[in-house]
């Protein structure tokens, strides 16, 4: 059987790690900035100076501040940014955590000397070029990528196993409140498993799947909406072919649209505005989702409705040319997505089939 759940939303594509990150980090923050604002409004006695300040000002403090949170946030050891790594499949041997064999350092040393020459006989008190540290920290990451490439799936299998349900959970206890009680949005946020065509784009055009140990067959997909009504339905089973051993199961329904709802308010579009601005999020448009844009009234010469492709099913053939043109084309739909003008209204569509 299957489970839908369909809304007609106003919404924004985000990706998941960089929301909850910058979410936890508010959190953290709020009651720092709300004392700020309070005393920059009533301070009183001559050592408040703080009241002297122009609201420009505190604006710029308080974006200093939710930064640093941030970027503890991002950074903390097997927080959301590392989890979701793993879980997606854009994570390396190096981002982990763990005591390095010493023969990395030495091979990692001797690669980098051969590239530089010059370095070899410098003497202890001799001060190294400033990239030097830099230089060799990127070869210990290579190098430990190599070292325990055959490892790699079970540094990151705890947290690919936590990641749904951890983020489910967190959603639901803080991540949705915070985000209504502050910005009047509410988190959509689903698991997509990769068709073939999604999978095969991540791994030729993003960098950090560039060199992936595994398959991967997951995403996270979010969006802040604007709070709406959900429709749920559950597909069953065909009972006559079950009982011939066959599944098969179809679903039909309608559901009439609220005309009212089709225009965002000034208000809604504030909303968004605040919260990309505050939380630092930008439009992440993830290639699973490229569906092709529906109309109630599309030209004559189109195809059905009912029958439209997505923009990554546009050409069947495997060939690198027909690959390549797929793939422009994906690239390009993605890079105007991002560019344009949000929130947009979209259907959101979550499918669970289960026996």
């Amino acid at each position: 059987m299957g489970d839908t759940t369909a809304a007609l939303v106003w919404g924004v594509p985000v990706r998941i790690s960089d929301l909850l990150c910058s979410v936890d980090a508010f959190q953290k923050a709020i009651p720092t900035i709300q004392t700020l604002r309070l005393c920059n409004q009533f301070g009183q006695g001559e050592d408040a100076r703080i009241t002297k300040l122009p609201k420009e000002l505190i604006g710029f403090i308080e974006e200093e501040l939710l930064a640093i949170h941030r970027q503890e946030e991002e950074s903390r050891n097997v927080g959301w940014a590392q989890t979701y790594r793993c879980f997606e499949g854009s994570c390396r041997a190096s981002r982990h955590s763990f005591e390095m064999d010493p023969s990395i350092v030495d091979a990692a040393l001797e690669e980098l000397y051969e590239e530089h020459p010059e370095w070899l006989h410098m003497d202890e008190e001799t001060v190294h070029p400033k990239e030097f540290d830099e230089l060799l920290e990127a070869k210990l990451d290579e190098k430990r990528d190599e070292y325990y490439e055959d490892v790699s799936y079970d540094l990151c299998f705890d947290n690919i196993c936590a990641w749904p349900s951890d983020v489910k959970k967190h959603v639901a206890s803080k991540g949705n409140e915070v985000v209504r009680k502050h910005f009047g949005l509410d988190i959509f946020v689903k698991q997509e498993t990769l068709d073939e065509t999604a999978a095969d784009y991540l791994m030729s055009h993003e960098k950090a799947f560039a060199k992936s140990y595994r398959e991967f067959h997951q995403a996270t997909i979010c969006y802040l909406v604007i709070p709406s009504k959900a429709a749920r339905w559950k597909a069953r089973l065909d009972p006559i072919l079950l009982d011939s051993g066959e599944i098969f199961g179809e679903s039909t329904n309608s559901m009439l649209l609220d005309r009212n709802s089709l225009d965002p308010t000034e208000e809604h579009q504030q909303r968004f505005a605040r919260a990309m601005r505050q939380l630092a999020l930008k439009p992440s448009v993830h290639p699973s989702q490229l569906q092709t844009a529906l109309s109630a009234a599309p030209p004559i010469n189109a195809s059905s409705p009912l029958t439209q492709t997505t923009v990554h099913r546009i050409i069947e053939k495997k060939s690198d040319e027909e690959v390549k043109k797929r793939d422009t084309a994906m690239t390009k739909r993605i890079r105007d997505l991002e560019q344009s003008q949000w929130p947009k209204l979209m259907f959101l569509v979550n499918h669970i089939f289960h026996e």
